[in-house]
C-alpha cells in the first residue's frame, strides 16, 4: 500500500464522514418523502373511490348503465385517472370509464373481495365495495396514474446539489484547518528528514501557537538537545576506541589466519607417514625397504611435534607470521625425498610421476620443513587433480640467480578467472570439478606465503577446464661450492639406555594405545608393568601394589591426575615413589599445579622414547640415593 500523508489522512477522513452524514440524511429524506406521498396518494385515491361508491349504488341496485356511466365521467376532472368501472355482485360490468374511450382491461370476478391500493409500475389501482345499508350491490374499480418515481428523482437531484455543495464546502474548511494543524507537525518532519540524511543535530522544528501541538514540537527539540550531546560525546569516544578496537581486529584476524594455518600443516605429514605405514605392513617388504619406512615415520613425527609446539608458541598468534628456520637446502635431494613419498599415492592414482634435476647442486637458503610443506602440498594437489593415466613432471632448472620448480600435470586445469582467486584464503574451484577430499581452501594460501617469506615467488598457470595446470616456484639462488649435503638428515638414534634393575612402574592413562606401547617400551628394558586406564583404577593398584614410579595421565576419566597424586601422597607410604605427569597441557599454571598436586616430574605430550627412558634411568638414580636397600 502506497503511504499517505498526515495532510492527506485527515482530509479523507473528513470527506468521507461528511459524505457518509449527507448520504444517510439524504436517504431518510428521501424515504421520508417517498413514504408521504405514496400515503396521499393512496388517500385521495380512496376518496374519490369512495364518492363514487355512494353516488352510483342506486344505479348499481336498479342496473341503470347511463347514470352509472355519468357518475363515473366526472372523473375527467382527474387526469391522473386512466380507467374506472362498475361491476354487479355477479361480476358483470355496469358501466366503464377510459380517457380516451379505450378498452378496459380490468375484471373484477363475483363476490370477489375488495383489495389496493397496490402500486404497480407508474400506477395505482384499488377497488371499492358499492353498498347500501351494509348491502353488498357491487364492486367499483379505478387505476390512476401516479409520479412517485419523477418526483423522487426530482427529490434526489436536489439532494445531491446540496450533497456536492456542503461536501466543497467541507472540503475548503478541512483542508484550511488541517493545514494550521499538520503545517508544524510537517516541519517537524522536514527537520529530523534532514537530521538524518546530515547528521545536524543542531537542527530545531519551528514553534507554533497551538498549545498541543506546541508541546509535542517543545518535546521534539529537547530529544534533538539530547541526542545532540549524546552523540557528541558518543563521538569522542568512538575516537578514542578506534585505535583500540582496530588493532583488536587486526589481532583477531591474525589469530584466525594463524589458526587456520597450522591446522592444515599437522595434516601435511599424515600423507607420508600412512604411505610408511602401508610399508611397514607389507609382508613382501625388505628389511631396506622397512628401515627406510621407519627413517619416513620418524621424520614426520618430529615434523609432527614441531607443528604442536609451534601452536604454544604465543608470539606466532600476536605476529601472525610463520617463523623459519633458514639453513642451506639442497633442491635437489629435498625433491627426491618429496616425489618419493607422493609415489605411492601417484601408483594409487594411476599416474605417471617424474622428476628431472639437474647434475649440478642447486642450493637455497630456507626451512626445509616448511619448503618440504609446500611443495607436498602442491604435489599431492596434482596427483589428487589428474585423472587415472595421466602424468604429473616436476622439473628442477636454474635460471640466472633463481632456483625454478615447477609441477606440471595433465589434470583438470582451472578456470580462467579462478587462477588467481585459488591463492585466496578458504577459496577453491568449482568443488563439482574436484575428486576427493577438497580440503578447506588453504594449502594454496599458505604455499604462497612461505614462498613469499623465502623471498620467492609462486605463479600457477592453466590452459583452462581439462587443459592441466602448472604451478612453478621461483627462489633466490644460493651459490655454495661444497659438495651437495643430504638435504634431509634423519633424527640421530636414540641414547643407548642404562642398564637399570628392574622396577615396578605403573601407568595409568585412557589412551589405550599410549599406554600399551609405553609398556612394550618398558618391559624390554626389563621392568614390571602395571597398566590401567581410569584414575580410580590407578589409585585402586597402587595401594595393592606400591608401584616405584607411577605414570600419571591428567586427563583422566573417574579421577584425574591430581587427585591421584593426592591420594597417593596422602593416603600410602610413597616416600620413595616418583609421580611423572604425562599430559597434554604444558602450559606455567599446568606445571605449577602439578607440581602442589606432588609430581615429581612433568612430560609434555608427544613423549619421545629415549626421553621415557631417560627419566626412568634419573628416577633410578634417585631411588638409590633416597631409599638404597629398598629398591626391587
Amino acid at each position: 500500500m502506497r503511504p499517505t500523508s498526515l495532510r492527506q489522512q485527515l482530509t479523507r477522513a473528513a470527506m468521507f464522514t461528511t459524505l457518509f452524514a449527507i448520504v444517510l440524511s439524504a436517504g431518510a429524506l428521501i424515504t421520508y418523502e417517498l413514504s408521504v406521498y405514496r400515503s396521499a396518494g393512496v388517500a385521495n385515491l380512496r376518496a374519490q373511490a369512495d364518492l363514487i361508491a355512494r353516488s352510483t349504488a342506486a344505479a348499481v341496485e336498479f342496473r341503470d348503465a347511463r347514470v352509472a356511466r355519468d357518475n363515473l365521467s366526472l372523473l375527467q376532472k382527474q387526469p391522473r385517472i386512466q380507467s374506472a368501472a362498475v361491476y354487479g355482485l355477479d361480476g358483470t360490468l355496469i358501466a366503464s370509464y377510459t380517457p380516451a374511450g379505450g378498452p378496459l382491461l380490468a375484471r373484477v370476478p363475483l363476490n370477489a373481495e375488495t383489495w389496493g391500493p397496490r402500486y404497480s409500475g407508474s400506477t395505482l389501482e384499488m377497488t371499492q365495495a358499492i353498498e347500501r345499508n351494509g348491502e353488498r350491490l357491487g364492486m367499483l374499480y379505478l387505476k390512476a396514474e401516479h409520479d412517485v418515481w419523477h418526483r423522487l428523482a426530482v427529490f434526489a437531484l436536489i439532494v445531491l446539489a446540496v450533497g456536492a455543495i456542503s461536501l466543497t464546502a467541507a472540503f475548503y474548511l478541512f483542508v484550511h484547518l488541517q493545514r494550521r494543524i499538520t503545517a508544524p507537525l510537517e516541519k517537524m518532519t522536514d527537520v529530523a528528514r534532514d537530521v538524518i540524511d546530515s547528521h545536524n543535530w543542531s537542527l530545531r522544528a519551528p514553534a507554533t501557537d497551538y498549545q498541543d501541538v506546541g508541546l509535542l514540537v517543545e518535546a521534539f527539540n529537547r530529544m534533538l538537545s539530547e541526542c545532540e550531546t549524546r552523540t557528541n560525546e558518543l563521538e569522542r569516544e568512538m575516537v578514542t576506541r578506534q585505535g583500540v578496537e582496530q588493532e583488536l581486529r587486526h589481532a583477531d584476524r591474525q589469530k584466525d589466519e594463524f589458526l587456520a594455518t597450522l591446522a592444515h600443516e599437522l595434516r601435511n605429514p599424515l600423507s607420508p607417514m600412512t604411505s610408511a605405514v602401508a610399508l611397514l605392513q607389507m609382508p613382501e617388504a625388505s628389511a631396506q625397504t622397512r628401515d627406510k619406512a621407519l627413517v619416513v615415520l620418524e621424520r614426520q613425527l618430529r615434523h609432527i611435534v614441531r607443528l604442536v609446539n609451534d601452536l604454544l608458541d604465543a608470539s606466532r598468534v600476536t605476529t601472525g607470521k610463520l617463523s623459519l628456520d633458514n639453513a642451506p637446502v639442497d633442491m635437489g635431494d629435498l625433491l627426491k625425498t618429496i616425489v618419493e613419498g607422493a609415489q605411492p599415492l601417484a601408483t594409487q592414482q594411476g599416474l605417471k610421476l617424474t622428476l628431472n634435476v639437474p647434475s649440478r647442486a642447486l642450493h637455497v637458503h630456507g626451512d626445509a620443513i616448511r619448503l618440504t610443506q609446500v611443495f607436498s602440498n602442491l604435489l599431492s594437489n596434482a596427483c589428487r587433480y589428474t585423472l587415472r593415466d595421466g602424468r604429473v613432471d616436476v622439473a628442477l632448472t636454474e635460471q640466472g640467480s633463481w632456483v625454478e620448480v615447477s609441477i606440471a600435470d595433465t589434470g583438470i586445469g582451472v578456470e580462467p578467472e579462478m587462477q588467481e582467486r585459488i591463492f585466496d584464503l578458504f577459496e577453491q574451484a568449482d568443488k563439482t570439478l574436484q575428486r576427493g577430499n577438497a580440503g578447506l581452501g588453504v594449502g594454496l594460501t599458505l604455499a604462497r606465503q612461505i614462498i613469499q617469506l623465502h623471498n620467492g615467488v609462486l605463479t600457477m598457470s592453466s590452459g583452462g577446464l581439462n587443459q592441466g595446470s602448472c604451478f612453478t616456484v621461483s627462489l633466490p639462488l644460493l651459490e655454495r661450492e661444497a659438495s651437495r649435503p643430504p638435504s634431509v638428515v634423519s633424527a640421530p638414534p636414540g641414547e643407548r639406555a642404562p642398564a637399570l634393575r628392574p622396577l615396578h612402574i605403573l601407568i595409568a592413562d585412557d589412551n589405550v594405545d599410549l599406554t600399551e606401547s609405553f609398556a612394550e617400551i618398558l618391559t624390554s628394558s626389563g621392568h614390571s608393568v602395571d597398566v590401567v586406564h581410569d584414575g580410580a583404577a590407578a589409585v585402586e593398584r597402587a595401594r595393592e601394589n606400591l608401584p616405584d614410579i607411577a605414570l600419571l595421565d591428567i586427563g583422566m576419566p573417574k579421577l584425574d591426575g591430581y587427585e591421584v597424586a593426592r591420594q597417593l601422597r596422602a593416603g600410602l607410604t610413597t616416600q620413595g615413589i616418583h609421580l611423572i605427569a604425562i599430559t597434554g597441557w604444558g602450559q606455567a599454571s599446568d606445571r605449577e599445579a602439578a607440581d602442589a598436586a606432588g609430581f615429581d616430574h612433568h612430560l609434555l605430550k608427544p613423549v619421545e622414547p629415549q626421553d621415557l627412558v631417560r627419566l626412568i634411568s634419573d628416577s633410578y638414580d634417585e631411588f638409590q640415593a633416597s631409599r638404597p636397600g629398598d629398591l626391587r
